[in-house]
């Protein structure tokens, strides 16, 4: 993922050397008392590092575009969806700074994914029957869970604190006070609404056996650092209350490989490379785009 970030870097630079000023390749974008670096040795230089990459998604990114619409409220959901997973403003301004993504890059980097599922998924006929039979082939992956947990890394605590969530003591003021899961203690243990897939094993096989305001034996993960109490807090299963997430799932699983989006698309623009260094960039299959995520 690293990779495609700095990718994705790259690309918005090239894209904006069109607006560096006047003066054409000659035109500085770095001036020192020992020289300038023009336009045009910054674009070389990209070329060799990047350069392939950069430009075939660029090329990507235009078809895309062109092809299938996506809207900014769609985007602005996505982003919001994928911010609340942050505890805080400021984890999440963390996150994007660690990953070298200012605010508006990474909302490019949504588009982008967004357009490329649109492609991927387009055709694909949807009717009740086979939502039905996806949903009764595929209930337990998509069984939806809500729950709040307690982490503790010493056993002999773990087991005193459980005994007092057993005994009716307040879960959240438990989880609080004695968790060391800081994504999740300051909220008192709430983790919401996730699927199986999302947890590590020993705690999703757990909680996948309690009934809605039961709460677990002590759960040990050596992925998370200790014990965890689970109390869930409620259960989605029903085909009617899963309804939108089956056909979510039921497309993703008949979607196209990017790869054959690509191919179909460059074939219907007749996309013609003018610069040699390029010339074979779409003749092969090969393609890594920075709608990957």
């Amino acid at each position: 993922m690293k990779k495609l970030m700095m990718v994705l870097a790259a690309v918005i630079v090239l894209a904006s050397l069109g607006a560096c000023g006047n003066g054409g390749d000659n035109a500085a974008v770095v001036k020192t008392k020992s020289g300038n670096i023009t336009k045009e040795e910054f674009y070389n230089e990209l070329k060799k590092t990047n350069g392939d990459q950069v430009l075939q998604n660029l090329v990507y990114e235009k078809l895309l575009e062109k092809n299938y619409n996506v809207s900014k409220k769609a985007v602005d959901a996505k982003y919001d969806q994928v911010r609340k997973t942050f505890s805080t403003e400021d984890q999440f301004k963390q996150a994007l700074a660690q990953n070298k993504l200012t605010e508006a890059q990474f909302r490019r980097q949504i588009k982008d994914s967004l357009m490329m599922t649109k492609a991927q998924q387009a055709g694909i006929k949807v009717n009740d029957k086979a939502l039905k039979d996806y949903y009764n082939k595929n209930k337990i992956q998509l069984t939806e869970l809500k729950a709040s947990h307690i982490l503790i890394k010493d056993k002999k605590t773990a087991q005193s604190v459980l005994k007092k969530a057993q005994s009716g003591s307040d879960f959240a003021a438990l989880a609080k006070k004695y968790s060391i899961d800081t994504g999740s203690k300051t909220k008192g243990g709430e983790l919401g609404w996730f699927k199986q897939s999302t947890m590590v094993p020993e705690f999703s096989n757990a909680a996948m056996k309690l009934k809605v305001g039961q709460i677990s034996p002590l759960v040990y993960s050596s992925t998370d650092g200790g014990y965890h109490i689970i109390k869930l807090e409620g259960k989605k299963d029903a085909y009617n209350d899963l309804k939108s997430s089956v056909k979510e799932a039921y497309l993703a699983s008949k979607e196209k490989s990017q790869d054959q989006v690509m191919k179909t698309l460059i074939k219907n623009n007749n996309v013609q490379v003018k610069d040699k260094d390029f010339k074979d960039l779409f003749d092969s299959s090969a393609a890594t785009t920075t709608t990957q995520q």
